[in-house]
């Protein structure tokens, strides 16, 4: 059944109007739905509706809603801060983490990151990331969308997570832990980010910055990983072990 984002409120046995030219010519012109064709609209904050067409055109689509389910967001909820590798890679990381239940994503700039955006490139960019965690909520049957943050700074990014949550930084060398080591200590935890250096790795700086606010380093293998092996990896071992039906 072909789902509807629809980031607006909506109630049990009302009409949605759904204007929106890409979804009007996904529904309309490729997947020919018409009236009595059955529908779930979803709001990306935890609410989906059941619901049937019963108008739809090439300007607009009237839904009737059915019924309502929600959900309670999980806990811990997720972070994954990620340099921001270059061409099309980070669009393939929010789609995987999106669909491994991923609840905000920081591209992060770092001294080494390789693309380099500002401006009106940079609003442009965050926009099309949005548009990706949407339909990779589609495809998964997600409720939620995850938040994308504007391109940030290293040390911006920390200065939000510290504090709020308990912190992850795979490294290559030095003191580590065992990652899955690390989440069994941690202790009823309300948030855990994940800080995924770029392919340069993080600087010593870097390093240091997150160590003194409180991160943990954490070895994820013996190999070198690329970003987006390194941010599938942490986002697959979270939701094994926070969201697998044991918890």
């Amino acid at each position: 059944m072909h789902r509807i984002y629809y980031p607006s409120n909506f109630c049990k046995a009302e009409q949605v109007l759904i204007t929106d030219s890409s979804e009007l010519h996904h529904l309309h012109g490729v997947l020919r739905l018409g009236k009595g064709s059955k529908v779930r609209i979803f709001d990306g904050q935890g609410k989906e509706a059941a619901g049937e067409i019963s108008f739809i055109g090439p300007r607009k689509a009237v839904i009737n809603i059915f019924s309502i389910k929600e959900i309670v967001p999980k806990i811990p909820s997720i972070i994954l801060a990620c340099a921001v590798p270059k061409k099309t890679k980070f669009e393939m990381i929010i789609e995987k983490a999106t669909e491994l239940g991923v609840d905000e994503i920081i591209p992060l700039k770092t001294k080494r990151t390789e693309m380099s955006l500002t401006g009106d490139r940079a609003s442009k960019k965050i926009k099309r990331y949005q548009i990706v965690a949407i339909n990779a909520a589609k495809q998964s049957g997600r409720l939620i969308v995850p938040k994308i943050h504007p391109i940030t700074e290293f040390s911006k990014a920390i200065e939000y997570l510290q504090g709020q949550s308990q912190m992850i930084i795979p490294s290559l060398s030095g003191k580590r832990q065992n990652l899955i080591q690390i989440l069994q200590d941690i202790q009823s935890p309300q948030s855990i980010s994940f800080l995924i250096g770029p392919e340069g790795d993080f600087t010593e700086k870097e390093y240091k910055l997150a160590w003194n606010n409180g991160a943990h380093p954490v070895t994820l293998g013996n190999t070198i990983l690329k970003v987006e092996t390194a941010a599938i990896s942490v986002m697959s071992c979270a939701q094994l072990f926070y969201h697998s039906p044991k918890h």
